[in-house]
């Protein structure tokens, strides 16, 4: 009887802590979320319903995104400030984005100051991206344009913990990203560790005067933030319109003090940006990345690619010796109409030809232009790549070789390849999905027996059953285990 009641008390005393913790007052429950992931705060939203609220608390909120409709353009106070007086402390991640669709881009641009004046009064944010000014600075007059990059430069310069500021389609000439520049050297340049400054596209290349002057300015600047050492993502068309050949003389001028200790750069390249010719800029030759290297002996090269036109003189003009690509991401869109097209050999030739394969850890390619035969094709390549350890492709039916491709590394396993997705879209004929299928299906078991975690799906099989995917990733050790489940391509 009496372990009975024992046994009644701890259930009662168990039920009372319950309660208890369901009725924690709504001040201590945001602290404890505050310290939990995001999927732990899921998980403890799910107790109860208090907890529930709890969650839902804008007080726990970190990432914000400046966004106003159309209706709210239309009153002359931003809807938004309330909001964010309130909780504007509790941010640490702040999007502003211009959509295409705004109207009045006036009353966007009065908003935005003041949401940008508000926020100078908090300074510990950690990221901020911008996104699309481009599109809105040609439709009002210089004077206001004037107005809205101060209040930027204000709302950056008021921040002291800022470490990736991010400006995607903003400028609309190299001097507008010169400016930048300078107000981030005065004011943020001990924490930014990342600087994306991305499409300058349709801006017309500087004249030799210009270049010689904001060269060298913007070279000077860029070297005052001392604390960039992940990552300057940046279009390519900086790199070309500014000689970069003039900014390598510069460097060497430069004591080690001045210098910006740069491990990572993010080069981002679309060819339906380019209003003019590739052929009219001087690009980077191999000269350069050999100082560039020796310069920054750590430095990887990430180097993004979205072609329209499939020419071998502009991969040759991206892609020279001496660039130690270590992630390549190439989208191909079709161009059957294009009097010199590129084929794939030439493409993976060019690669060997400048030792790209020495370095190169990721390839994504989407190639949307049929193979020939993919064993032939991606085999030496492949073995060339010692360091290669994750493969995407995105290719087009018919698929020709790929039982082969297979083979092959069935009889001779890439030791450093860690993870494979190819994706085959357009397979319109059933006998050409059957093979396919029956093909994938006889390589499936026989690469798990290699220890190979291989996988068979099609994640739009409800949307486009003309998708075919196959997964094929090395069983995880331990020391790789959290890496792969961090690079999930799926």
């Amino acid at each position: 009887m009496g372990a009975l009641l024992s046994s009644e008390q701890k259930t009662e005393t168990e039920e009372s802590e319950k309660k208890d913790w369901s009725e924690l007052p709504l001040p201590p429950l945001e602290k404890i979320y505050s310290y939990l992931s995001h999927a732990d705060r899921a998980k403890m939203s799910l107790v109860c319903r208090n907890w529930s609220q709890g969650y839902g608390s804008p007080s726990l909120w970190t990432n914000f995104r400046f966004k106003s409709c159309e209706c709210q353009l239309s009153m002359d106070t931003c809807s938004l400030i309330k909001f964010v007086m309130k909780y504007g402390s509790m941010f640490r991640h702040v999007e502003v984005r211009y959509y295409h669709s705004t109207r009045n881009n006036y009353a966007w641009c009065r908003h935005l100051i003041a949401f940008l004046q508000q926020m100078t009064t908090n300074s510990q944010l950690t990221s901020v991206k911008f996104r699309g000014f481009m599109w809105c600075f040609p439709h009002i007059d210089a004077s206001f344009r004037g107005d809205v990059k101060r209040a930027i430069g204000d709302f950056l310069g008021s921040q002291d913990h800022l470490k990736t500021i991010q400006f995607t389609y903003c400028f609309c000439n190299h001097r507008e990203c010169l400016e930048l520049l300078k107000e981030l050297n005065v004011n943020s340049r001990n924490s930014i560790e990342h600087l994306r400054l991305q499409v300058l596209g349709f801006c017309e290349p500087l004249q030799a005067k210009e270049q010689d002057s904001d060269v060298t300015q913007g070279l000077l600047t860029l070297t005052g933030l001392e604390s960039l050492t992940t990552a300057l993502e940046i279009e390519y068309s900086l790199i070309f319109e500014n000689k970069f050949a003039r900014q390598s003389a510069a460097i060497k001028t430069l004591n080690c003090t001045q210098r910006l200790i740069l491990s990572k750069l993010i080069i981002e390249y679309d060819s339906f940006f380019r209003d003019t010719d590739i052929d009219v800029y001087d690009g980077l030759k191999s000269f350069d990345w050999e100082f560039l290297t020796k310069l920054y002996p750590d430095l990887q090269v990430e180097l993004n690619i979205s072609s329209y036109s499939l020419l071998m003189r502009e991969v040759e003009r991206l892609i020279v010796r001496n660039m130690p690509i270590t992630r390549l991401n190439y989208i191909i869109e079709d161009s059957p109409n294009h009097s010199s097209l590129m084929q794939i050999e030439e493409f993976f030739s060019h690669l060997l030809v400048c030792k790209t394969n020495d370095h190169l850890i990721t390839l994504y390619l989407n190639w949307e232009i049929p193979i020939p035969n993919l064993a032939s094709t991606f085999i030496p390549f492949l073995q060339a790549c010692k360091k290669l350890e994750f493969l995407d492709l995105f290719i087009v039916s018919p698929v020709n070789g790929l039982g082969s491709l297979l083979e092959s590394w069935l009889e001779n396993r890439l030791e450093s390849l860690e993870k494979v997705q190819i994706l085959i879209f357009g397979i319109d004929d059933e006998d050409d999905r059957k093979t396919l299928q029956n093909s994938t299906t006889e390589y499936v078991s026989r690469l798990k027996s290699i220890g190979l975690n291989v996988k068979e799906f099609n994640p739009l099989a409800n949307i486009c059953p003309l998708i075919k995917t196959l997964s094929i990733t090395r069983q995880p050790t331990e020391a790789s285990r959290k890496r792969l489940s961090l690079i999930d391509l799926r």
